[in-house]
């Protein structure tokens, strides 16, 4: 049955937000909400700025761009990586994830200081450690630099965003764990702004600059805001982010195939608010508009997560593929972090992708080829260019906001893997 299923290429014609056309200039305007901030900075002190370890458009060129201006202010900025227990919890691992993303010395122009050594900041008022990389407490001043977007394992006043750099990212693998640690019991958002307040609290910030992307994940909007201001600042751009935050314009769906998971995909491997399931069951996150999928198929792991398959759990079936590729000790690195056992539970392997369809297709009920309900995506970044059987193109065929071509049907290879791959993220209407 699954040779007789056809495909259409949907494409999204245009974003929901103009992307940034030069990245410097529009970090210097951003910056001119803290220039007395940066007057006040002695001459020659050290500012560290934090980088994470999310695929965030343009992040080195945002990076070169704030550290030029920290120069010219007459600071010696230096950039700190922040991004928890990410890079297996080792500070080559994390210098290493910057350099991917094309943050190194050379390009950004400062010292790219890495160590997992904190120093505790004592408790919150709730009983929370927290903690501050080194390196930046002994800086003396901190930048806080990071993508504001709503997270993929709860719902909350505050998410993915500035406060989380300073509390989670910060904090390095001890901020992490203690973060993870006491957000079931007392709400991640909350733990958060508790963790988060006392860093500003510290006297150690100095502000912070917050980075949304369009649905097209191409920076569109950068803010900042001095340290008493990074907490609302980051109130306003997650609602912003919310409005943009790309997801797949279908209802429901009998199967999603998912070409690649990856650490440099989502925090989750998949982004949950994409394919509607809950890192944490006891505490799903908000479901209202995203689609409902009864299946998933996962196909491959970027290369860039390094065997670290998290998220493979949100599955139901895997390319035996993925399995010859896992690093268990990061996937349970990152899972003991965070405390995602969902997450890194393995689903049911099959050695190719004709066998992992058939099963699915006779899971579903064995619908016939023209009802089936399928969507087909490279990864959950790339929702704007993707694949769907007939019964769901036809939504689309009058919509104003999608071109759809024609349907073509699948081909498998010799080994029964599929011949072609979903589109990539279009740089198109960007």
């Amino acid at each position: 049955m699954v040779e007789l299923l056809r495909f259409h290429a949907v494409q999204s014609l245009r974003a929901r937000a103009a992307a940034i056309a030069g990245v410097e200039p529009a970090v210097r305007e951003a910056l001119e909400a803290i220039r007395d901030v940066l007057a006040g900075i002695p001459a020659g002190a050290a500012v560290a700025v934090t980088c994470g370890s999310r695929g965030i458009d343009r992040i080195a060129e945002v990076a070169r761009a704030v550290c030029g201006a920290l120069r010219q202010a007459g600071a010696r900025p230096l950039v700190v990586p922040a991004m928890g227990s990410h890079g297996g919890a080792t500070a080559e691992g994390q210098r290493r994830l910057l350099a991917e993303y094309g943050v190194t010395e050379d390009f950004v122009g400062a010292l790219v200081a890495s160590s997992m050594e904190t120093v505790s900041l004592g408790c919150t008022p709730e009983g929370v450690r927290v903690f501050m990389d080194r390196v930046a407490w002994e800086a003396g001043r901190v930048l806080a630099l990071n993508r504001v977007k709503p997270h993929t394992d709860f719902d909350g006043e505050v998410e993915s965003g500035l406060m989380k750099m300073l509390a989670v990212g910060l904090g390095k693998l001890d901020g992490a764990q203690s973060f993870h640690a006491n957000s079931l019991r007392l709400g991640f958002d909350k733990v958060i702004l508790s963790m988060g307040r006392e860093i500003v609290a510290s006297g150690r910030v100095l502000g912070g600059i917050g980075l949304v992307e369009n649905d097209r994940h191409r920076l569109c909007q950068i803010a900042a805001a001095p340290a008493a201001g990074v907490e609302a600042l980051d109130r306003r751009l997650l609602a912003r982010a919310r409005e943009l935050h790309p997801k797949l314009p279908f209802s429901s769906l009998d199967l999603l195939i998912v070409d690649e998971i990856g650490k440099n995909v989502s925090g989750s491997g998949l982004d949950t608010r994409v394919i509607g399931r809950s890192t944490h069951p006891e505490h799903p996150i908000g479901l209202e508009g995203t689609t409902r999928i009864r299946r998933i198929y996962i196909r491959d792991v970027t290369a860039e997560s390094e065997g670290n398959a998290i998220g493979m759990g949100f599955a139901d079936v895997m390319h035996e593929r993925i399995a010859r590729k896992l690093d268990l000790h990061a996937i349970y690195t990152n899972a003991r972090a965070s405390l995602a056992y969902v997450a890194a539970s393995q689903p049911m392997c099959f050695p190719n992708d004709r066998e992992a369809l058939d099963f699915l297709l006779g899971n579903l009920g064995a619908p016939s080829p023209e009802r089936v309900r399928a969507a087909w995506i490279r990864n959950t970044l790339s929702v704007v260019s993707f694949l769907a059987t007939p019964a769901c193109a036809a939504e689309l065929a009058t919509h104003p906001d999608y071109e759809v071509q024609p349907a073509v049907a699948v081909e498998f290879d010799e080994a029964g893997d599929l011949k072609t791959a979903a589109p990539a993220l279009s740089e198109a209407a960007v």
